[in-house]
């Protein structure tokens, strides 16, 4: 995978395996991170990814589903409670505007280290901010946006961005055959 350009040959969007892969491995966060973390997922990490090596139709329907996966993981299993204000704060996680802010990221600069530093940061930062703006409504308390959970979430977001990030790279030098026996012109 080149990392100069998101949109080149070699990118996750251009063939269908290595997207399959993407899908996957940010599919495994979703669920893992719902299950570990529950309301501490690391949705911010997944937009930030996804905005940076997706066209905006496909990363923001991965980061919906995301979110989505993240309900039903916590209402289905974790016993997230049935009551108005939790659906409210489930409807308020900001993935949509964190996803939107990292896109912003993507006009920025080529330089692929930066864009992931700068994506990141800027999901996260949306990602914080319209949940603190969604809490003044939803009466959340001090704890909720204390330097320490906030704190907290932004080590998972970052470790799982970190992580995701790696095992992309390692995905795609493994599904490098794969792509090259694709656009390999056939033989008579």
């Amino acid at each position: 995978m080149k990392f100069g350009s998101r949109f080149d040959d070699q990118t996750f969007s251009s063939s269908l395996a290595l997207s399959a892969i993407w899908v996957a491995l940010i599919a495994a966060l979703s669920v893992g991170g719902s299950f570990a973390f529950a309301c501490a997922a690391p949705l911010a990490a997944i937009a930030a990814l996804a905005a940076t090596r997706m066209d905006a139709r496909t990363g923001l329907a991965l980061v919906v589903t995301a979110w989505l996966t993240n309900q039903i993981v916590g209402y289905a299993f974790l016993s997230y409670p049935h009551t108005f204000e939790s659906y409210a704060w489930g409807a308020a996680i900001a993935t949509i505007a964190a996803f939107a802010a990292a896109r912003l990221a993507t006009g920025m600069t080529r330089a692929w280290p930066v864009l992931l530093t700068v994506s990141f940061l800027l999901a996260f930062a949306a990602y914080e901010l319209a949940l603190y703006v969604a809490g003044i409504p939803l009466g959340s308390s001090d704890d909720a946006f204390s330097v320490a959970t906030v704190a907290r979430v932004f080590e998972v977001n970052a470790l799982s961005f970190a992580g995701l990030l790696i095992l992309s790279v390692i995905a795609s030098r493994f599904a490098r055959p794969l792509v090259s026996a694709q656009q390999a012109p056939r033989t008579a």
